[in-house]
C-alpha cells in the first residue's frame, strides 16, 4: 500500500466498507437533546428514528473535529512511516478543515520524511464518498500519492451536489439561508432547488410541489453527468427512502446501466438538511 487513506465521518460511507478498504475514520460528534453520540456511518445509527426526532423538534447539536483528535488519528500512522491522504468535509460548511490543516502543519514539522496531504472535497456527505472511493481507486491501482492527489483536484471540478429539503428552517439555524428565505418557503409551501457551488449550499430555483422539487433535480443530473471512472450517482436522503427511490428510478429510465448508491444522511450532515431532504451527487459538468 504505497499511501494511507483516511476520511472523516461526514463521507457517509458505511464503516463496513470502510474497514474492508482499510480506510481510518475520525467521527464527528453531536449531541441529541444534551447526550453526546458519536457515529461512524450510516450503518451506525437508527435514521428513521432519528429523523422522526428532528421532525418532532428534537435537538441536535454537532461539534467540529478539532486539532488534537486529527493529531490523534495521524500521529500513529505517521510514526509507523506512513503516507496520509486525508479527505474531509468541506471547509465551507465546517471549520474542521481548518484544525486538520493545522494538526497537519504541525505534524509534519515532527516527520518531515513523511508526506500528509489534507484534502478538502467542498461537499459532504455521498459527495465527499466520491472523493474517498476515487483516492482507494487509485491507491489500490498503485497510483502515487502525488498522481492520486492532482487527479481528484482535477475531479473536484467535475463533482456536482443538487437537493431539495423538506423544510427551510433546519438549512437556515445552521446559516444556509436566510431566516425570510426560511419563512416564506414554510409558509407558502415553496420548495428550492439548490446546489453546492464554491463549498457553499445556494439556491438555483424553486418550485411548487414535492414532486416536482425531486423531477428537477433528477433532470440536473440527466442532463449533467458525465461518463467517468468516477460515476455514481449518489443519493442521499433525510428518512424519505420512497422519494429517494422515485428520483433514482427517473434516473435510471433516462440513463439505463447508470450505477447508483444511495444512504440515508449520517446524522451530522443531516442534521443542518433535514428531514425529507433528498440530494444528488454525480460526476457531472458543472453551473
Amino acid at each position: 500500500m504505497s499511501f494511507v487513506v483516511i476520511t472523516d465521518s461526514a463521507c457517509n460511507l458505511r464503516h463496513d466498507f470502510l474497514q474492508e478498504h482499510d480506510v481510518p475514520v475520525i467521527p464527528f460528534t453531536f449531541y441529541v437533546n444534551g447526550e453526546e453520540r458519536v457515529c461512524l456511518g450510516p450503518d451506525e445509527f437508527e435514521g428513521n428514528e432519528y429523523y422522526d426526532m428532528l421532525s418532532n423538534g428534537g435537538e441536535v447539536k454537532t461539534t467540529l473535529i478539532n486539532a488534537q483528535q486529527y493529531d490523534d488519528a495521524f500521529r500513529p500512522l505517521l510514526e509507523a512511516g506512513k503516507d496520509l491522504l486525508y479527505v474531509g468535509m468541506s471547509s465551507g460548511i465546517s471549520s474542521s478543515m481548518n484544525m486538520a490543516t493545522l494538526a497537519a502543519r504541525e505534524l509534519l514539522e515532527k516527520f518531515p520524511d513523511r508526506k500528509l496531504v489534507i484534502f478538502d472535497a467542498m461537499t459532504a456527505s455521498l459527495g465527499e464518498a466520491i472523493f474517498v472511493r476515487g483516492a482507494i481507486r487509485r491507491r489500490d491501482a498503485g497510483l502515487s500519492l502525488a498522481d492520486t492527489t492532482a487527479q481528484l483536484i482535477a475531479l473536484r471540478s467535475h463533482v456536482c451536489s443538487y437537493l431539495t429539503v423538506g423544510d427551510l428552517m433546519f438549512l437556515s439555524r445552521g446559516g444556509r439561508v436566510s431566516n425570510v428565505a426560511a419563512i416564506i418557503g414554510t409558509v407558502l409551501g415553496v420548495k428550492p432547488l439548490l446546489h453546492e457551488a464554491g463549498a457553499k449550499i445556494v439556491g438555483y430555483g424553486k418550485t411548487r410541489g414535492r414532486k416536482k422539487a425531486l423531477r428537477a433535480i433528477a433532470e440536473e443530473c440527466i442532463n449533467r453527468m458525465e461518463e467517468s471512472p468516477d460515476q455514481c450517482v449518489s443519493i442521499a436522503h433525510g428518512g424519505c427512502e420512497e422519494d429517494a427511490n422515485f428520483v433514482a428510478d427517473l434516473i435510471r429510465e433516462a440513463k439505463p446501466g447508470t450505477e447508483i448508491a444511495m444512504e440515508i444522511y449520517e446524522p451530522v450532515t443531516g442534521s443542518y438538511v433535514g428531514p425529507g431532504t433528498v440530494a444528488l451527487f454525480f460526476v457531472g459538468q458543472k453551473t
